[in-house]
């Protein structure tokens, strides 16, 4: 019986001390407190803002074309018009509605070229603050000897004694001098 206790013992001991040591971390929870994350994320807030008011002046302009479209358009079908009127009319709306159509594919490309902008640099941000979060996880996984370290969000569960999220924003605040972000890491000029 003791040979058998002695054995559960050492089984028990050898199933922990295999067990790894394991921590986890909240990305969003970091990318909403890391300095590096909200300055970049504020120039990208900027640059929507000053697209969606270039977006706006457009489409004022071309809601004013087409009001001037169909404007033409309703005099051309003013029953009280010569043929010679008419005419002339229809000529001149034929024009409008073709430089209407112009502005509107310049509209659609410009939107999606700023739209996709947007996007790169938003992709971008997430790209320089990730790998700044792994080398940072990785320095604390030395530091506390963890052999795994996974995102919070793919964790079922897990106890919050296991969450590193608050060393990793602080070690990158105090790694991070505010407006250092490099070149590709700041907003484009507009």
């Amino acid at each position: 019986m003791k040979s058998l206790s002695t054995l559960l013992l050492f089984a028990a001991t050898s199933v922990f001390a295999a067990a790894p040591n394991v921590a986890v971390v909240d990305v969003a929870d970091i990318m909403a407190k890391y300095n590096k994350a909200i300055e970049i994320k504020a120039g990208i807030d900027k640059s929507l803002e000053a697209s969606r008011a270039a977006v706006n002046d457009r489409a004022k302009e071309i809601d004013a074309l087409k009001a001037d479209f169909d404007s033409t358009v309703k005099r051309a079908n003013d029953p009280i018009l010569n043929e010679a009127g008419k005419k002339s009319l229809i000529t001149e709306a034929n024009v409008k509605r073709e430089a209407l159509q112009q502005r509107l594919n310049e509209f659609q490309q410009f939107a999606q070229s700023a739209q996709g902008q947007i996007q790169q640099r938003a992709n971008q941000l997430e790209q320089n603050v990730i790998a700044d979060i792994r080398i940072e996880t990785d320095k604390i996984a030395k530091a506390k000897n963890l052999q795994l370290i996974i995102p919070k969000a793919v964790a079922f569960t897990s106890d919050a004694s296991l969450d590193i999220t608050a060393d990793v924003i602080k070690n990158l605040n105090a790694n991070y001098k505010s407006g250092s972000a490099t070149e590709a890491e700041k907003p484009a000029a507009k």
